[in-house]
């Protein structure tokens, strides 16, 4: 078993991209260059929908967002398991 903890401990050390998805939204070239300072983008999900946890390009999770002591964060609230949603 110490094996497996000496793998775990060098696995803590590779580091991965997490994105946390918001919503998109879709516009021309020219839209997005017309955009001013202070512009809001509509996106396609709302405020009370989760959001999109992906881990290196992969979804892994949902959550929704939080603010604590004045950071945005994101609270885990689904683990997702691709194999079976698809």
């Amino acid at each position: 078993m110490s094996g497996n903890r000496a793998l775990q401990s060098s696995l803590m050390d590779v580091p991965v991209r997490v994105d946390v998805v918001l919503g998109e939204a879709r516009m021309s070239l020219d839209e997005l260059m017309a955009l001013g300072d202070g512009e809001i983008v509509e996106l396609e999900k709302r405020t009370n929908e989760p959001v999109d946890i992906y881990v290196s390009d992969r979804l892994m999770a949902r959550g929704r967002l939080v603010v604590a002591d004045g950071q945005l964060g994101v609270k885990l609230s689904e683990i997702v398991d691709e194999k079976r949603a698809a």
